[in-house]
């Protein structure tokens, strides 16, 4: 995801803080390793997300200084970016983002999130403009069954979770509004060679 939305994103994101909420003791699911946090790869950033089909792995390349609003009137996918409280048991170090090693989503009381996103090769919704719709947890996610303790892999888990009242979803734009950017999918090998940023 390119750095130029992250400010944008920050006032959209904000409204949901309040939402985090509740004291948490279940285990989390961390059975696979996981990469974390934006590479920098010749004049692009990549960085994980979760393919929404299966849960697996996947990479998203985005090339620096392109356009952050795409033409909502063409084409796109949504991009789920689903964010995990400090309460949650779930590892920041699991999530394709946190804070220290991501410029956007970069929100208080929010420990890391992940990209869930459709992958072309599995039937999933694909496309290289992608609209960016965020997952907060509520109260109900926090203090009923402990949602919030275990990541999301798929969009069958997030329909569920919405279904649960466990999540809401919002736009990430300024004032509520529509974000769109340009990304597309790429290998792992593309992300392991690439160079790791900080934050």
């Amino acid at each position: 995801m390119s750095h130029q939305w992250s400010f944008r994103v920050l006032a959209g994101l904000s409204v949901c803080a309040a939402l985090f909420v509740g004291s948490i003791s279940a285990s989390a699911d961390t059975s696979l390793p996981w990469y974390s946090g934006m590479r920098a790869f010749g004049n692009s950033t990549v960085e994980p997300a979760v393919n929404d089909a299966n849960g697996s792995e996947t990479f998203l390349l985005t090339p620096n200084n392109a356009p952050s609003n795409a033409n909502p009137d063409h084409a796109s996918a949504p991009l789920y970016l689903v964010l995990y409280p400090d309460a949650s048991t779930v590892p920041a170090s699991v999530l394709n983002c946190t804070p220290t090693n991501c410029n956007h989503a970069q929100i208080p009381g929010i420990k890391g999130h992940d990209h869930l996103v459709g992958i072309d090769n599995t039937n999933g919704d694909y496309n290289v403009q992608w609209h960016v719709v965020g997952v907060a947890f509520t109260r109900a996610g926090a203090n009923g069954p402990d949602a919030m303790n275990h990541r999301i892999l798929t969009l069958s888990a997030l329909k569920a979770a919405i279904l649960a009242h466990d999540v809401v979803t919002f736009e990430v734009g300024p004032r509520g509004t529509p974000f769109y950017f340009n990304c597309s999918a790429v290998s792992a090998t593309i992300y392991q060679n690439a160079a790791p940023l900080s934050f």
